[in-house]
């Protein structure tokens, strides 16, 4: 099985949405390797000695065998242009740490911050991260996102944002987006669709 990963935000020394990074850790091996125990991340995470202040990504490599961990700074990088870029073939379902492929799509974005993959017409994510769109006062991400993102799973449970089919067309009637992922929380700044590049 190709190696995994899981990137958690850890902010003053306080893991977030561990709930949701569990569930899909749990997902992951389950569907790949089958009958497995459940792996308790919270009770992994606790033994480890971790940076007590600042903002840090923890980064687990892992299959159903091995979890390695890491504890890096984290500061965002700045994204406020996206170039859609079409790959019909390309499959995300699982966080894999091998991102040959996204890596391959990213260097195509020319004079854009990042790239927002369409797969057969529809709008999906972009190189590291779901979107979300506003339209009017409500906000929309698409059901076609290659990666369910622990973010994403829990502003769609608490009915912050909703899902949507959105096909590339449909992106000029949002008004703005946002890229939300572990480290980035819905506060991240709005963006004019304007800057999404064809």
């Amino acid at each position: 099985m190709s190696l995994l990963l899981e990137t958690i935000k850890l902010q003053d020394g306080e893991y977030q949405n561990l709930f949701y990074h569990e569930q899909r850790m749990n997902r992951s091996l389950k569907t790949l390797c089958g009958e497995f125990d459940h792996f308790d991340l919270e009770e992994f995470l606790k033994h480890l000695e971790r940076p007590a202040q600042g903002l840090f990504k923890c980064r687990i490599v892992y299959d159903e065998q091995s979890k390695e961990v890491e504890f890096m700074p984290y500061t965002p990088k700045p994204v406020n242009s996206l170039r859609v870029i079409e790959h019909d073939r390309i499959s995300y379902e699982f966080k894999y740490a091998d991102r040959k492929t996204l890596n391959k799509l990213y260097e195509l974005r020319q004079a854009s911050d990042d790239i927002l993959i369409v797969k057969r017409g529809l709008v999906t994510d972009s190189s590291y991260a779901n979107i979300v769109f506003r339209r009017g006062k409500h906000w929309y991400t698409p059901w076609s996102a290659l990666l369910k993102g622990t973010q994403r799973a829990k502003l769609l449970e608490r009915d912050v944002i909703h899902e949507e089919e959105i096909r590339v067309e449909d992106i000029e009637t949002f008004e703005t987006f946002k890229l939300i992922n572990a480290m980035l929380e819905f506060e991240s700044p709005e963006i004019d669709v304007s800057n999404i590049v064809f």
